[in-house]
Formats: structure tokens, C-alpha cells, sequence
């Protein structure tokens, strides 16, 4: 059972959270302030954290800057009333996998957790062949040869988007719509960040290839 450490000082939201997604198997550990939050973290194992922005004891972005600087790298999703760019920005700067807007979609937010974390007793075996790598979505990792790459969570998510079409475009939007909640110009560079983080992954293989196609988005080429 994965452990799931919820940073909420609302204790009616953090209840209703707290009783769906133990519903669905997860263990549950409620940090109403950020006093509480570093107790878990430092007694507990902890596998995901879901971190609420605007805390009565201080910000949820500043509290992860310092638990990066601590060596917790835990993945982590903020949730936020009012998700404005330059916290997104933030956010993402720091690391997290995810972002949503409160009051939270339940279901929405099982199928961001599940996407996050994984499933990875099902991981073994389900390698995709792209060239002379072996690529497995599941467990986030690309094989090549004696090496393994671990993947970050949208890297492995764009790679698996390009993979699964046989060759085909996948288009900026589509992309940007998926794994940013939208079209913008953030949203834009941070795909294009991505895009070069895979092509040199993917750079041993001269006969693998991610190309531009102008105006429209990219095509994964295995020659």
C-alpha cells in the first residue's frame, strides 16, 4: 500500500480527500500544518505528497523548496484555490509532477495520482521497442544496451504519447493540452524543454529520431 501525505489546513477538504482515496487503497496521512507535515516526512515513508499552496503556517511552495534542499524528492502535486502562472511556473521549477485547482475533481485526482505513481508490480515486461531501446511506460525507464535511464514523469508521458502512434504526428496542443491543462506560451516551453531532454536521451541511436514538423508538432522516426 502506497503512503500518500496530504498537506491541507482545511480539515473539511482534507477529510472528504483523505476518505475517497483510502476508499481506493491508499494509506492516507493528513499533515494539517506544516509542523505536522515534517514529522511525517521524517518518520514516515512517504511516496507521494500532496501539497496545498496557501497555508495558514507559511506557503506551500517555500515549504517545498526547503524539503528539496533536505533531500526529500518525493513526486508531489500542489493543489492551489487559484492557479496563477507565476506559481505554476514556480511549481514546476520545484519539481512537482502536477497541478489542480481546488475544490479537486475526486476521480480526476486518482487518475493524476495513478498516472504519477504508477503501477509497478504491472511494470514488469511491458518494454516497447523504439529502435534499440526498450522503453517501458509503466515504471517510467528507458533501456539501452547495460544502461538504464530513469525517466521524469512528463518526459516518460510525451515519449509514450509520440511512441504509441506507429510514426504519426502528435500535435503541440494535444500535447500541451494533456500534460499542461492548456495551450500557453509556459506551457509551450516547457514542452520544447522536454522534446530536447528526449532527443538526447534517445541520441545513441543515430536511426532514432524525434522530428519538428513546423506548425503542426513532432513525429518519433525509427529509420
Amino acid at each position: 500500500m502506497k503512503n500518500i501525505l496530504l498537506v491541507e489546513d482545511q480539515y473539511a477538504s482534507a477529510r472528504v480527500i483523505s476518505d475517497y482515496l483510502k476508499s481506493k487503497g491508499y494509506a492516507l496521512l493528513h499533515a494539517p500544518n506544516l509542523r505536522a507535515a515534517d514529522h511525517y516526512l521524517d518518520t514516515k515513508q512517504i511516496d507521494l505528497i500532496l501539497m496545498d499552496i496557501l497555508l495558514r503556517d507559511g506557503n506551500g511552495l517555500d515549504y517545498t523548496r526547503l524539503i528539496r534542499q533536505r533531500k526529500h524528492m518525493q513526486p508531489l502535486i500542489f493543489l492551489t484555490v487559484c492557479a496563477r502562472i507565476n506559481e505554476i511556473r514556480a511549481g514546476f521549477e520545484l519539481g512537482c509532477e502536477d497541478y489542480m485547482t481546488k475544490p479537486v475533481d475526486l476521480e480526476e485526482l486518482l487518475l493524476r495520482i495513478k498516472r504519477v505513481l504508477g503501477d509497478m508490480n504491472a511494470a514488469v515486461g511491458h518494454f516497447r521497442r523504439i529502435g534499440s531501446y526498450k522503453f517501458n511506460p509503466v515504471s517510467q525507464c528507458l533501456h539501452h544496451e547495460n544502461e538504464v535511464q530513469n525517466m521524469g514523469n512528463l518526459e516518460a508521458s510525451v515519449l509514450n504519447e509520440l511512441s504509441i502512434v506507429g510514426g504519426e504526428i502528435v500535435t503541440k496542443e494535444a500535447l500541451m493540452e494533456k500534460f499542461w491543462m492548456g495551450v500557453s506560451y509556459y506551457s509551450s516551453r516547457n514542452l520544447d524543454s522536454v522534446i530536447v531532454k528526449l532527443r538526447k536521451r534517445l541520441s545513441r541511436d543515430p536511426h532514432v529520431r524525434i522530428l519538428s514538423v513546423k506548425r503542426h508538432g513532432y513525429r518519433l522516426v525509427i529509420e
